[in-house]
């Protein structure tokens, strides 16, 4: 973990920097040094811009936390390979699965990354300020992001906020001891205020942070609070409504298209810069081999990573045109039938040896928006929630009009139509944490896999936790205090 330490303070400003890191660094060198001009800061934001993606690169970290730990998805029986996988699906996790070590690592190099460059860019020298003020909120808006996955999944973590100037400072107290959740949240919300008024409302660079891109995030930390701030959210998903973004015509396009005017922020993946996506491969069974991928392309050998459930399959109608497009059958040799996400499935690139996908991942899109806003108006008032139910309904090729059983429920009918719209796209673990669901959602989803022979590891679904244990590498080698039950 030494080594780790030196690696998220020297490795800043290089996306593939792993060819120049050395174990004990010649010389340490402080922020001045690295970002003095517009290119160079560029270049730091550049990486941390990486460090995002790396979250969601081939259906991973992210979606791992956010989708497999819900009812939307089961992870497919092949063996017993991918073990911390599993385990992480099935609540069944200690703190030394190497998921939560991996995640935990990557939040901090990208925070570390961030902390270079708003140490340096108030002196760097720009071509002009518009610009300068851009970087700095795009840098601020990916760091509360950062801190935003931290404190959601493990609540207390170390809050570091600028760079360490000699390697024995990062080991200091200072960058090991435990913030509480509540201080970090009083923090970052003054940083992604900081964001927004920095931020423009458009750019001609797609990929880069926007004003909706902050304010988007900062409702979700409001309705992340326990009890969800709904009245605070409202104006700042009102807001997003008035600066151009649409819901596409069609609901395949919004994840086949790039830079498209239903994306609030996507992350940015181009297979002729050899930096393709792999979300499809992740998603299929492994029993299709090439059948479905296409020739000289296989699946995940330890099995679809986000099976869908039957409950999910369910909770589509017949005539919701959004189930053909996300679930998709797969029957084998013997008549086994395979159900698998088809969200993503946007054939590969043969480039260069490499199959990639020219596909971005819509990490927040305009109909999350517009769900959010939904149930603002629902708890708060202030607006009407079956006006927006009718437009996200309306392209799914629903009728607009709602069932007498779904006006008696509105909340459910919200959090159900969130589900259809947004599945295998990381939100409903966190929708389900954030409404108080979890526990209840889980165990009866938990029983149901069991019953079915879905389940591999011995104590499934029998201690569903709503925050994960630190890595235990930090408490063996540091000594920072363990979360209460997962010693």
């Amino acid at each position: 973990m030494r080594k780790f330490l030196k690696i998220i303070v020297i490795s800043t400003f290089l996306v593939g920097c792993n060819d120049f890191l050395d174990e004990e660094p010649v010389q340490f060198r402080t922020p001045v040094d690295f970002f003095q001009n517009e290119n160079e800061i560029d270049q730091g934001l550049a990486a941390v811009y990486n460090s995002n993606r790396a979250l969601y690169n081939g259906g991973g970290f992210q979606l791992r936390f956010g989708e497999s730990r819900s009812d939307n998805t089961n992870i497919e029986i092949v063996n017993n390979s991918a073990l911390a996988n599993r385990e992480i699906d099935e609540f069944s996790m200690n703190s030394t699965n190497a998921n939560i070590s991996e995640y935990w690592n990557r939040l901090y190099q990208g925070i570390a990354r961030a902390n270079f460059i708003l140490a340096s860019v108030d002196n760097a020298v720009f071509n002009d300020e518009n610009t300068k003020d851009a970087r700095k909120g795009e840098t601020l808006f990916l760091r509360t992001l950062f801190y935003f996955h931290l404190t959601r999944i493990f609540g207390d973590v170390p809050f570091i906020i600028r760079p360490g100037e000699t390697p024995d400072q990062i080991l200091s107290d200072e960058f090991l001891e435990r913030d509480t959740q509540e201080e970090i949240y009083t923090a970052i919300f003054d940083h992604i205020q900081e964001a927004i008024d920095l931020l423009p409302n458009t750019t001609d660079d797609p990929g880069r942070a926007t004003r909706g891109a902050a304010l988007m995030l900062k409702a979700k930390m409001h309705m992340a609070q326990s009890p969800p701030q709904y009245e605070a959210a409202r104006p700042l998903l009102e807001e997003i409504t008035r600066l151009g973004y649409s819901l596409l015509p069609n609901y395949e396009d919004v994840f086949f298209t790039r830079n498209h005017n239903e994306g609030i922020f996507e992350i940015q993946y181009s297979p002729s810069l050899l930096q393709g996506a792999d979300f499809f491969s992740a998603y299929v069974p492994s029993v299709s081999e090439q059948e479905i991928l296409g020739e000289g392309i296989n699946p995940n050998p330890n099995g679809n990573q986000y099976q869908p459930t039957q409950d999910l399959i369910d909770l589509y109608s017949d005539d919701d045109q959004r189930r053909a497009h996300n679930i998709r059958i797969y029957i084998d040799d013997t008549g086994v039938a395979y159900p698998w996400a088809g969200k993503f499935a946007k054939p590969f690139v043969t480039q260069d040896n490499l199959n990639q996908q020219d596909i971005n991942w819509q990490m927040y899109r305009y109909a999350d928006a517009l769900l959010m806003l939904a149930e603002c108006y629902e708890k708060v008032g202030g607006g009407d929630p079956l006006t927006i139910l009718a437009t996200i309904r309306q392209r799914a090729g629903l009728s607009p009009q709602l069932s007498p059983q779904e006006l008696a429920n509105l909340e459910q009918t919200i959090a159900d139509e969130r589900r259809r719209e947004l599945v295998f796209e990381g939100h409903r673990y966190f929708d389900l944490l954030r409404t108080g669901k979890l526990v209840e959602v889980m165990t009866a989803h938990g029983a149901q896999q069991v019953a079915d022979g879905l389940t591999l590891t011995g104590n499934a679904y029998q201690n569903i936790r709503t925050i994960i244990g630190i890595p235990d590498n930090q408490v063996i080698e540091f000594g920072m205090q363990q979360t209460p039950g997962w010693e």
